[in-house]
């Protein structure tokens, strides 16, 4: 009997732990889906580790609460950009009363309103520290940006945030923004972006960025901010050609490099990119947020069959015993690590074994006995 038992033994030891295929998270599933040509998802050519959607209509649709988004973007981080698919209003970036000043040191100077983003407490600079000074032209003199954030901003994070679905907002994420101010004469898309991340701000809810306007497109003429002014095939018909085109002139988050015009960048109606008056209130808004790395979806991605976020996976309890908190539904769910679970099953397995083992060989041992 014990040779039956270390049989077993070494038996159950020499069986390798199965796995448990953990739940996909989104950015795992979206990547499965990349093209090199037509409407889709590609590689981000300019940032390591991104991913974009191009095109006229890519299945990039997802559906958060009651209201349809355009996924842009998957980030290096997996964390997942979005932009809403209308517009929630027309409204100005800022008023001329909100921020403006007389002192010929400040930010905010001018009568159309005042092109920052974030306010001196809010704003940071490429390597995350708040900075108090701006400049209002690219390698221009510095100014004090004002002491309170855009009325955009300040709407968006407050208003609009408040009337997003509660499961909405367990899914974003606070993310950091980039708000640096680009040239429109700018040929290099590279240096367009080094621009926008110059100066960024951090909070849940904001607009796409410039650049993101310029990369979503798949024309091939449409390749930096200056053709989007100054090339008409760029935006002439843009639906044709680029998703994120609308014709309610949509608000990016950039500010124009002109100190006298103190512009904001937007999509005009004809789908050129340039800077209008930030105090106009005929803007588009199109909310922007990120979603957490930690969401898998349903769906295929088209309009009538749009993602929807289906699970939440939680970060491992603890490093010894990591597990998973599944949130299906609304209903939480404890889902023990693979390995874990792969040892659990096995080790099961293979006891019951042990102990039938030692079953038989005990009731064999019991009748020899009694029939001598």
């Amino acid at each position: 009997m014990k040779k039956l038992i270390l049989i077993s033994t070494i038996f159950l030891l020499s069986i390798p732990f199965y796995t448990v295929k953990a739940m996909e998270k989104t950015a795992d599933i979206l990547k499965k889906n990349v093209v090199t040509s037509g409407d889709g998802l590609y590689v981000d050519s300019t940032i390591d580790g991104r991913y974009i959607y191009r095109g006229a209509n890519p299945n990039n649709y997802i559906k958060l609460g009651d209201d349809l988004y355009r996924i842009i973007s998957i980030e290096k981080d997996g964390t997942i950009k979005v932009i809403k698919q209308d517009s929630i209003g027309s409204m100005a970036f800022d008023t001329q009363d909100a921020r403006h000043s007389t002192n010929s040191a400040d930010f905010c100077t001018s009568p159309y309103g005042c092109k920052a983003w974030g306010s001196n407490t809010t704003t940071l600079d490429s390597k995350g520290n708040n900075v108090t000074q701006m400049p209002s032209e690219i390698g221009g003199n510095l100014y004090n940006l004002p002491d309170k954030e855009a009325p955009i901003n300040i709407y968006l994070n407050n208003v609009f945030y408040s009337n997003l679905n509660d499961d909405v907002k367990e899914l974003m994420v606070e993310k950091t923004w980039n708000v640096g101010l680009i040239a429109d004469n700018q040929t290099n898309l590279s240096e367009s972006i080094k621009e926008e991340e110059a100066y960024k701000w951090k909070g849940k809810v904001a607009l796409m960025n410039a650049t993101d306007y310029v990369k979503s497109s798949i024309n091939s003429a449409c390749i930096d901010v200056n053709a989007y002014n100054n090339d008409s095939s760029c935006y002439e018909n843009s639906e044709v050609h680029n998703y994120l085109y609308s014709s309610n002139y949509p608000l990016t988050l950039q500010p124009g490099s002109d100190r006298d015009a103190c512009a904001v960048f937007n999509v005009n109606i004809r789908g050129s990119m340039n800077g209008g008056s930030a105090s106009y209130s005929g803007y588009g808004v199109r909310p922007a947020l990120y979603l957490s790395a930690k969401t898998t979806l349903n769906g295929e991605g088209s309009e009538t069959n749009p993602y929807t976020i289906s699970k939440y996976i939680e970060e491992p309890k603890d490093e010894e015993n990591k597990s998973e908190v599944k949130v299906d539904n609304g209903q939480i769910v404890e889902v023990p690590s693979t390995s874990a679970f792969g040892s659990v099953v096995i080790a099961g397995l293979g006891l019951a074994c042990v102990i039938g083992s030692v079953y038989v060989t005990n009731k064999a041992t019991r009748k020899k006995k009694k029939n001598l």
